[in-house]
């Protein structure tokens, strides 16, 4: 039991690392090329922020196979929605608000782009769709959906992309690699590719301790995946977000976790349906209703152009009772 944990808090270390090299990357490239701060915070870094959680699903479904393997591997689709609907945004409304004491950053309210519409509206109407399959209990379902959820995902990336010249990042510093490799470009791949290599080491580690943990306690593989696997795996966007939530980058700040879950409300969805048989539990259905309820909060926000600080709080309510349900044994 007690290795497992170590492999956890292992690959957690290693996942932090790589997401400040991604970060740090990344913003250079958007700068670069004159990309909007919505397109490749909600767009562009979700692609590369969100290979953990393919990582893990690939290597739970394949690597382990069977009934253990496939309830990781679905957990891991519907943990990255609720941990970023509950305890991202609300560690993001903290560090706005020390942002704010520490006068990085000039208010507590963020400003933001009128882009990250289009996500939200997406998750809000997609991600509860993510459950009929599991009710009709049908082939035909199930594969109508995940095509209907491929497609979707395509039609996103392209209003998105359409959107990409607006908010253009305007500064950025150079890749950290640069110390020792002059040509900017070159280094930022290479401190790109260092970071895929990082996140897919930690991954392998990570379904294997997740699923030794599963075991030793007794617990559904899928209900722990859901809160445990994205603990780690999340943490690129999540440090994502509260990098730029402090440094006053707000759209930046808010779209880097709403791009991730737009890929879980779509995409890997629709591989998931295709790859599993999709049986859901009661976890992956308070997954789906934390993430519809703090997505229509936060879309009145964004429809308004302004996110208060106490708005990203409300996902810890969820964070909170999720935790008390699947760790605290019933009286």
């Amino acid at each position: 039991m007690l290795d497992n944990v170590a492999m956890l808090i292992g690959s957690m270390l290693v996942v932090f690392i790589a997401a400040l090299l991604f970060v740090n990357a990344i913003e250079y490239f958007g700068c670069r090329f004159k990309w909007g701060g919505s397109f490749v915070s909600a767009t562009l870094a979700p692609l590369f922020t969100s290979l953990p959680e393919m990582i893990v699903f690939l290597v739970a479904v394949f690597g382990y196979g069977g009934i253990s393997g496939e309830e990781i591997g679905v957990g891991t689709i519907f943990g990255q929605p609720f941990m970023a609907s509950s305890l991202s945004y609300g560690l993001v409304g903290v560090v706005v608000l020390v942002g704010y004491k520490l006068r990085t950053r000039g208010d507590t309210v963020l400003e933001v782009s009128k882009n990250l519409v289009i996500p939200y509206a997406f998750i809000s109407l997609l991600f509860p769709a993510t459950i009929i399959p599991a009710i009709f209990r049908s082939d035909f379902v199930r594969y109508a959906f995940s095509m209907i959820f491929l497609c979707s995902y395509f039609v996103y990336i392209i209003l998105m992309y359409r959107s990409r010249r607006a908010e253009v990042i305007e500064d950025a510093e150079e890749p950290y690699i640069c110390k020792f490799i002059r040509h900017p470009v070159v280094g930022g791949a290479i401190q790109l590719l260092a970071a895929v290599v990082l996140l897919y080491y930690s991954s392998s580690q990570m379904v294997a301790s997740v699923d030794g943990l599963a075991k030793g306690t007794g617990i559904s593989p899928l209900g722990l995946a859901i809160i445990l696997i994205p603990a780690a795996t999340a943490i690129p966007e999540t440090t994502n977000a509260l990098i730029w939530g402090y440094r006053g980058k707000d759209t930046m700040s808010i779209g880097s976790l709403v791009g991730e879950k737009i890929l879980y409300a779509t995409f890997y969805p629709g591989l998931g349906l295709l790859l599993t048989t999709w049986i859901l539990d009661v976890y992956a259905y308070l997954s789906v209703v934390a993430c519809v309820v703090v997505s229509l909060i936060l879309l009145y926000y964004i429809l308004k152009q302004r996110v208060p600080w106490y708005g990203l709080l409300i996902g810890l309510i969820f964070f909170i009772g999720y935790v008390a349900l699947i760790f605290v044994p019933p009286f």
